[in-house]
């Protein structure tokens, strides 16, 4: 029984320890930072254009990490982190497009397995994001992502008026 209480205790505290370490190391950092150039992988996308705020992925090889980056204006070219998340099972990728079924007009990201086939599929993890104060919310329960293409022209969209739209579908 000893046994099982820690192991209990284990798994719900190194999420929130490394949230915290992950939190304390890039909260407040400069975009360019160096810790952000030895990566093995970026990707990004933008958050909420009247903020000037980006998601950015940086994959190293010791996991990925998500930062929120807010931008002073659209020629600021490294902006200042707000929030960041570490993805637990190193072996995931984030999906930019998710939704809780519980709020679907909220902006949330989640992770899948790295090797993922399907363009759709249930989150390994997921958090909403307050886009008042740009900060990750983690989220438990039913949530379900989808990675379209991207490509074509940039029609200046970002994942707040996705999310603001998906509301509003019948």
């Amino acid at each position: 029984m000893k046994l099982l209480s820690f192991c209990l205790l284990f798994f719900l505290f190194v999420p929130w320890a490394n949230a915290t370490n992950v939190r304390q190391k890039y909260v407040g950092r400069n975009g360019c930072a160096p810790e952000f150039k030895s990566q093995l992988n970026h990707s990004g996308i933008r958050l909420d254009k009247n903020q000037h705020a980006r998601l950015e992925a940086h994959e190293f090889s010791t996991g990925t990490v998500l930062v929120i980056v807010q931008y002073n204006d659209n020629t600021d070219q490294c902006g200042t982190v707000r929030d960041a998340i570490e993805s637990q099972p190193t072996d995931t990728s984030f999906v930019w497009d998710c939704v809780d079924k519980r709020n679907p007009s909220a902006v949330v990201v989640g992770t899948w397995p790295s090797g993922q086939q399907s363009t759709s599929g249930p989150a390994v993890e997921a958090w909403r994001i307050d886009l008042k104060q740009l900060k990750f919310d983690r989220l438990t329960g039913s949530v379900s992502c989808s990675a379209p293409s991207y490509a074509g022209t940039d029609e200046g969209d970002d994942l707040a008026t996705w999310a603001r739209k998906r509301a509003i579908k019948p």
